[in-house]
């Protein structure tokens, strides 16, 4: 089964329900008068599942085994002060048999757990950061792809290059000229009529 959250893992579901009975039978008024009694099975019980959880939001295998090697000894404490309370009479031997069960099977989880992530720890965090470095690597390089591509005309980049189009785009960018029109050529002046020559007397 896959974990996704620390609600997933059996001994934090384990040790939280543990922590419930505790709480639970430590508000009976014959019981919450030993008040320094109450505060210690009460805080270890509680430190069990909140030490889990905590682990696993650190992410990193060794973190988390460190922490559930801190939450196995909280659970160790509560069993401890579960001798007590029978001692005392503050419960009896059926509950005490129950909830030393459940602290009893929330260890053997954190045990196994501890188990394999002290195995695959660093390898896993080694193929961790190998992943993780790839996937940087390749957003980076579709980031210089992006960049490289024409901002005009289309997204393709073959667009611009095909002849039609760049003729066709190169017709958008010259301003067209008109070719002016020939002058139109002077007329020749008339030439004037020669002189005639006096007739002479008769």
């Amino acid at each position: 089964m896959r974990i996704t959250r620390y609600q997933d893992l059996i001994a934090w579901q384990l040790a939280r329900n543990l922590e419930r009975r505790v709480f639970a039978f430590t508000d009976k008024p014959h019981v919450a008068r030993d008040f320094d009694f109450c505060r210690q099975i009460r805080k270890s019980s509680s430190s069990a599942p909140r030490n889990m959880s905590e682990g696993f939001g650190r992410f990193w295998p060794g973190e988390f085994a460190h922490k559930l090697h801190i939450a196995i000894g909280e659970l160790e404490e509560t069993q401890d002060h579960l001798e007590k309370a029978l001692e005392q009479k503050y419960i009896d031997d059926d509950e005490q048999l129950e909830m030393f069960d459940l602290a009893d099977r929330a260890i053997g989880a954190a045990v196994k757990f501890v188990e394999y992530l002290d195995a695959a720890g660093p390898d896993w965090k080694k193929e961790f950061l190998a992943r993780r470095r790839d996937k940087f690597r390749q957003q980076r390089a579709k980031r210089a792809a992006a960049k490289c591509q024409p901002t005009e005309g289309t997204p393709d980049p073959e667009w611009n290059s095909r002849p039609e189009r760049a003729s066709r785009s190169q017709e958008r960018e010259e301003p067209r000229t008109r070719t002016p029109e020939p002058e139109p050529e002077p007329e020749p002046e008339p030439e004037p009529e020669p002189e005639r020559e006096p007739e002479p007397e008769r």
